[in-house]
This record gives C-alpha cells, sequence and structure tokens, in this order.
C-alpha cells in the first residue's frame, strides 16, 4: 500500500472483516437488578467488574456512573488472536422501555472505554444505547512509551485493526441480540450508528466507506451502519477517499481544534472533510473556542496528554466554554441520532437550525 506509514500520524493529524472465529465474553453488570444471563452463542462468559478491563473486581470507573444500565467486558477475537474491551450503556427501561438504537463509539489516540462517556451519557437520557470499544495497539497503553510510541501507534496497521474492531463488535452484537441475550436483546438491528473521536473519527470515516489506496476501504467499512459522527475528524492526505461516503456524515470541529503534537493550531484544516464529502446528507457543527480536548467527551485524557508531551498547555477558551460547547453537542448529536435512527420529525426540523449557538459557532448541511 503505498502510504509512508512513519508519517502517518502527521498526514492525518494524529485524529486520524467480520471476524469468524468464536469469541469469549466477560461481562460484568455495574447497575444491580439486572441479570447478565448466558453468554452468546460461541462464547463462553467469566465475570468482571470494574470501569477498566483487569480492573480488582467491585470496582467502579467513574465515567461508567450515570443514567443507563452499565454492563462491560472483554470479547476475544480467536482469528486474530485479539482482545476487545467493551462498555455497553443501555438506556433505563423507564426512559425506554422497547427496542432502542446503538452508537458504536471509538476511543481517540491513547483513549479507552471513557472516551465519549459524557457523549454516551446524554444519548443514554434520550433512549440511546452506546457500545465502547477500546482498541489494543492505540489504547491509553501507549502512554508507557512516551512520544515516540504516541507517534507510531499512529498508524496504517492500527487503523486497520480498529476498523477489524468495529466490524466484529457489530458481527457479536448482532449475534448476542438475535440470540435473545439478556441486555443485548433490546437493541434495534436496523438502528445502527458509528462515532469517534479523533483517531475514533478516522475509525468512522473508514467504516463509512472512505476510500483508500488499494482498495483498502471495501475491506474496512461496515454496511450495517445506518449514520455517522466524527468528533474532530481530519481529511488526511487524501481527502478525495471521502468522496465515497453517502451515509449521513456528521462533522464536529472548532476553532481551536489543532493537532495535539503537530504545529496546526486552529481547527480550520478539519473543515476539509466536510468539504469533500458529497452533497446531500452531511452536516457541520463548528464552536468557537472549542479545542481537541472539547470533543474528547469527558475521560477521554488523550488529547490534553499530548499537548502536555508537546509541552504546551491548554488555552483558556475552551476551558471557560466548557459548559456552553458540551450543551451544544449533546443536544445537536442527539437530535442527529434521533432523526437518522428514529426518524424522529421532531428532531429533524431542529436540526434545520440548531438552538443555543453562540457568536463564532456555526451550523451548516447538505
Amino acid at each position: 500500500m503505498p502510504v509512508n506509514r512513519r508519517h502517518f500520524l502527521r498526514t492525518t493529524s494524529l485524529s486520524m472483516v467480520a471476524a469468524t472465529a468464536a469469541a469469549t465474553s466477560a461481562v460484568a453488570w455495574a447497575q444491580t437488578g439486572a441479570d447478565p444471563g448466558a453468554p452468546g452463542r460461541g462464547a463462553t462468559g467469566r465475570r468482571m467488574a470494574g470501569g477498566d478491563p483487569g480492573e480488582a473486581p467491585g470496582t467502579q470507573s467513574r465515567s461508567a456512573a450515570g443514567p443507563g444500565i452499565v454492563t462491560q467486558g472483554v470479547w476475544r477475537d480467536t482469528g486474530r488472536d485479539r482482545d476487545i474491551p467493551w462498555r455497553l450503556r443501555l438506556p433505563d427501561t423507564a426512559t425506554a422501555s422497547g427496542a432502542v438504537p446503538l452508537i458504536l463509539f471509538s476511543h481517540g489516540l491513547g483513549g479507552s472505554l471513557d472516551g465519549g462517556a459524557e457523549w454516551s451519557r446524554a444519548w443514554a437520557e434520550a433512549g440511546l444505547a452506546t457500545l465502547h470499544l477500546q482498541h489494543a495497539g492505540s489504547d491509553r497503553a501507549i502512554w508507557a512509551g512516551g512520544l515516540r510510541a504516541v507517534k507510531a501507534a499512529a498508524s496504517v496497521e492500527q487503523l486497520l485493526a480498529r476498523c477489524r474492531d468495529v466490524r466484529f463488535a457489530v458481527a457479536q452484537l448482532l449475534q448476542l441480540q438475535q440470540a435473545g441475550d439478556a441486555g443485548w436483546a433490546r437493541i434495534r438491528p436496523d438502528a445502527l450508528g458509528m462515532s469517534g473521536h479523533s483517531f475514533g473519527a478516522h475509525t468512522t470515516l473508514a467504516v463509512a466507506g472512505r476510500a483508500f489506496p488499494a482498495r483498502l476501504g471495501s475491506e474496512l467499512a461496515e454496511p450495517r451502519f445506518k449514520a455517522f459522527a466524527a468528533f474532530s475528524p481530519a481529511a488526511g492526505s487524501n481527502p478525495d477517499g471521502l468522496r465515497t461516503i453517502t451515509r449521513p456524515m456528521l462533522c464536529m470541529t472548532g476553532s481551536l481544534d489543532g493537532d495535539p503534537l503537530g504545529s496546526e493550531r486552529s481547527g480550520d484544516y478539519r473543515r476539509a472533510v466536510y468539504d469533500h464529502l458529497p452533497p446531500g446528507a452531511k452536516a457541520q457543527l463548528w464552536l468557537e473556542g472549542a479545542d481537541h480536548q472539547t470533543f474528547g467527551g469527558s475521560g477521554e485524557v488523550g488529547a490534553g496528554r499530548a499537548a502536555r508531551l508537546a509541552g504546551r498547555s491548554r488555552p483558556e477558551a475552551p476551558v471557560a466554554l466548557a459548559d456552553h460547547h458540551s450543551a451544544v453537542i449533546r443536544s445537536v448529536t442527539t437530535d442527529w441520532w434521533r432523526a437518522w435512527l428514529l426518524k424522529d420529525a421532531a428532531a429533524e426540523q431542529r436540526l434545520k437550525s440548531p438552538q443555543g449557538l453562540a457568536t463564532g459557532d456555526a451550523w451548516q448541511q447538505g
């Protein structure tokens, strides 16, 4: 494949298959009163509690708290000899008693299951489930190796691994749903969405059908997703590859959403993603004063840690505007999912002119 792997971090600006093997599933319910049920077919179960895979039983992560019913575990993709930690947040039955849409969330470079936690809590309150994945090789374990390891993890190989994680997870969750497994049985298989932050946004674009050299796009795309949301995406070195994405795509960035490890300080270059997507079901949210960390969704420390490694402190604006930015992101993304996954006419109407935008913020559709 004609890609310079050494410079993949720079060209993708940091934020840059279904497996047929049986899987093992480690399942834990973070709230009492819920029955985890039997593992799905082709899987064996082992008890696990805690906010992070491998934590001592009985612990719970800060980000797992909040609305909804939370369970987490690890799937084993034996075909790739790879563990895939996951966390599922379902809306309370009082909020959504029937089958619910599900959004898969992919964390940024150096992230974990905590990435996007703030967004998944908002979505749960709106009757939407979220499945967080953690990607070995580009997760928070890379920080132990310092800046060189972080840069090395932003590679073509890791992007491939992430996309295969996603496709494996979709196959697994659908198997569990069809088997009537507790919790998973509530998922609507015809209402799946995909989202991610930073490197997770690159994962989202790839899974949505972005064209790559050597026909990688056809290998990475997942056809069962109905809509997508990319937090801090970047067009990379081949923006024309975005023209093959035809399903609904929401792009989110801001004026200070630069490259945490590179020279870019402005988020202007990220607008190229929206500009290169074909006309139709696309939208872009621009937030004045928002930086890379703004879009991580709390618990996602990668962007801030990357900047510190590069000797930079966080600007004052995103801290002062944090509540405003968070409220707008929660509102817009919730309406986006409800419009495209639930055909909610009221949400569609609100997306024509989102409320709460401040001076300098912008919204585009079409």
